[in-house]
Order: C-alpha cells, then sequence, then structure tokens
C-alpha cells in the first residue's frame, strides 16, 4: 500500500494534515490541530497507529488466503 500525505496550513495558520490510500484514492486521515495542541498530536499519533494495524491486518488476511 502507498500514500500521499499532504500537509499545509490553513488561512488561520493551523496544521491540517491528509493521508490518502494511492490505490483507491479515499482519504484515510484527515486531522487538523485546533484547539489543544498536545490533545490534537496525541489524537494525531493514534490514528497513525491504527493506519498502521488496519495495514498490517489486511496484508496478513491476504498472505493467509494465498495458503
Amino acid at each position: 500500500m502507498g500514500y500521499d500525505i499532504r500537509a499545509w496550513l490553513d488561512r488561520e495558520g493551523t496544521p491540517q494534515l491528509e493521508i490518502i490510500d494511492i490505490d483507491s484514492g479515499s482519504v484515510r486521515v484527515a486531522w487538523d490541530c485546533r484547539g489543544d495542541r498536545s490533545r490534537a498530536i496525541k489524537d494525531l499519533f493514534h490514528e497513525l497507529m491504527l493506519l498502521s494495524v488496519r495495514d498490517d491486518l489486511t496484508r496478513m488476511q491476504a498472505a493467509s488466503a494465498r495458503r
């Protein structure tokens, strides 16, 4: 799986991030840093960990199906 990562600052200077699945074009993670920065960064890392686990499970299922 491949991802396109887009990061930018909006008009108010708020950091934004999107992680897009290259194969499907779907947005897998959409994040902004509104409010408490510390909490927003923790939320981002949580989303990244979940994305990683989902990818690992998908790979494991595909490998099991080939056996």
